[in-house]
């Protein structure tokens, strides 16, 4: 793996996008969708400090527990730099379950998009992906459709997170929370202005590992981002706690070369 600068997509895109969701529950026939309105930010250091950025924005989420459905919105600006996630989907064999996902970002001029759509009923997933890398600002694109097997759950990272606070979740037999999300699929020594000619999507795992507070009665998750950033550390992975109704609250990211991401959300 690339102890390289990665692209600022790969270190941005999962922890701007890991912001949750509502305790949900059944709610009686004809009421009204449960909608939320969050404030969260992101201090982002790279290089030991050299470049640092600061978002603010706002997480909207509408889920109607009566149809089933949810979309969340997550639009952040700072001095230069912004983002917009969105996502929005359906009940779909006992948990929540992306239809589609669509994000950009923005660092300093370099843009990226992503247009994410799951059909179920052909169990595959449409990826379309187009970035710059963060030096200089090579374009990497990809266009794939990724078959899911059969009895194989795939999420974004937003319904990965709802399925969480809604104990949708079900933890494998040694504790942890597996599932997949789609992804660009890079070598595994791809630098910061590595381009290939032709990329592939993939579905990537996505674990968490999770100990609960019994002071607090919050949870502490650790994720592996190795599969998602060249900058991820091996040895250390990164820390996310999640609030006594199981909603995201803050998160800590430690990666190569005195960089680090972190997420706080104001989950009151």
């Amino acid at each position: 793996m690339s102890r390289k600068v990665p692209s600022r997509r790969e270190f941005l895109t999962l922890p701007l996008a890991l912001i949750l969701a509502p305790l949900i529950g059944g709610r009686p026939a004809g009421a009204a969708p449960d909608a939320r309105k969050a404030k969260y930010g992101a201090d982002i250091s790279i290089l030991y400090g050299v470049l640092t950025y600061r978002l603010e924005g706002t997480m909207t989420e509408t889920v109607d527990r009566g149809t089933g459905q949810y979309e969340v919105a997550i639009v952040g600006e700072g001095d230069g730099i912004a983002n917009r996630v969105e996502s929005r989907g359906t009940l779909w064999q006992g948990r929540w379950a992306p239809l589609q996902t669509r994000s950009f970002f923005s660092v300093k001029g370099r843009e990226s998009r992503s247009d994410i759509t799951y059909d179920y009923a052909r169990r595959s997933v449409a990826y379309h992906f187009k970035g710059e890398t963060f030096f200089l600002r090579k374009l990497r694109v990809a266009d794939d459709v990724v078959p899911i097997p059969e009895g194989m759950y795939v999420d974004d990272t937003l319904s990965a997170t709802l399925n969480y606070t809604d104990q949708l979740w079900v933890p494998q037999a040694d504790g942890t929370y597996l599932t997949r999300i789609v992804r660009r699929k890079r070598p595994e020594n791809e630098g910061a202005d590595d381009v290939q000619q032709h990329y592939k999507a993939e579905l990537a795992p996505f674990t968490l590992k999770v100990v609960p507070d019994a002071s607090t009665g919050k949870t502490t998750a650790h994720i592996d981002l190795t599969r998602f950033s060249s900058w991820a550390k091996q040895d250390q992975p990164g820390k996310i706690t999640f609030d006594t109704a199981r909603r995201l609250e803050n998160m800590s990211l430690p990666m190569m070369l005195g960089t680090s991401v972190q997420v706080r959300i104001a989950t009151g």
